[in-house]
């Protein structure tokens, strides 16, 4: 028995809501964790019997539970095929998330003293990872330039850029490696863990989505980009949005040593929402894209089995002037 895509009742755009509904009641309680009980220096909490912390985690992983079950049950999701034509909001939110990773490659190779709360197992293992991280974030940075401009252009100029389209999934997992390098308890340090959740998924979601867009062994792939992508962009927004308010506040003091504002985190959740968006509202149905395909796949056969002359029949010609007899 098929369970896979088996629901037509369920909509992917229970996706998006349930997304935002957790950014709705995760952001606010964690902008309270951080301002009354986190421990900047260590990034501890300082009460762990508080029933915030119960909350967050509660509403975190009942949202991507749900997300991921749902998403997956959907009779409903697009064709694993990318939007066509001339998309503007997505150009420009690919623009903006390339002007992130561009500042986020400058930044790691700017030299910078180990905050008091990073202790690593090799500093030089750790140096060699953020070069790669900014090596990757560059190439990802020229990527989604070539993807801005062909969805303003409405031209698939980034479809002839396969291998390229993988750059941001090596980004994520330079960002998952940053992290790991550290010596201390996830458990305990709730924005470590909210990262490394955050990027878990997000390489799954870049993963596929270097699949769809370049349709390489793509097909029934849309659910887990549409999935995937939301639960990141969960976690994402879950410790990018209350770092941002803290900052804009005046209250950069209550940010956890080694765990600043990253603006590539705030332009990728950007863009997953738009193209996500995008999909469900511009994407092809599954019935369609297979008619299509059939069609095409009938054309070429007909092409094939059309014959030419010269090739399987030869026609005669005959020259008249042989056939003109003489009696002598």
């Amino acid at each position: 028995m098929k369970i896979k895509n088996s629901v037509q009742s369920i909509s992917p755009d229970i996706s998006v809501i349930l997304m935002c509904f957790g950014i709705l009641i995760a952001c606010p309680v964690r902008i309270f964790q951080m301002l009354k009980n986190i421990d900047p220096v260590t990034g501890f909490f300082d009460d762990y019997s508080n029933f915030t912390i119960i909350i967050l985690y509660a509403i975190l992983g009942l949202a991507s539970f749900l997300i991921l079950l749902l998403t997956f049950l959907s009779g409903r999701i697009p064709a694993a095929v990318a939007p066509k034509g001339r998309r503007i909001p997505l150009g420009i939110s690919s623009i903006v998330f390339a002007a992130t990773l561009f500042y986020d490659a400058i930044y790691n190779y700017i030299p910078r003293s180990q905050e008091t709360a990073t202790i690593v197992q090799n500093a030089h293992s750790l140096s060699t990872i953020h070069h790669v991280h900014s090596f990757f974030a560059f190439l990802s940075c020229c990527y989604f330039i070539v993807f801005s401009i062909s969805y303003m252009t409405g031209k698939s100029f980034h479809k002839k850029l396969k291998i390229l389209s993988l750059a941001p999934l090596v980004w994520a997992i330079m960002r998952v490696l940053e992290r790991i390098t550290v010596i201390i308890s996830i458990v305990r340090v709730s924005e470590l863990l909210l990262e490394l959740c955050a990027f878990v998924f997000l390489m799954l979601f870049f993963m596929t989505f270097a699949r769809v867009v370049s349709e390489v062994n793509s097909k029934g792939s849309m659910w887990s980009v549409i999935s995937c992508g939301a639960v990141s962009t969960l976690f994402l927004l879950t410790y990018s949005i209350p770092r941002l308010m803290l900052m804009l506040t005046g209250n950069s003091d209550s940010l956890v040593n080694g765990y600043p504002v990253n603006f590539a985190d705030i332009g990728c959740a950007l863009f997953i929402i738009i193209f996500v968006v995008t999909t469900l509202r511009c994407g092809y149905a599954v019935e369609d894209v297979e008619k299509m395909n059939e069609e095409i796949k009938a054309a070429q056969a007909e092409s094939e089995n059309e014959k030419t002359p010269g090739e399987d029949e030869i026609p005669v010609v005959h020259d008249q002037s042989k056939n003109t007899n003489t009696e002598e």
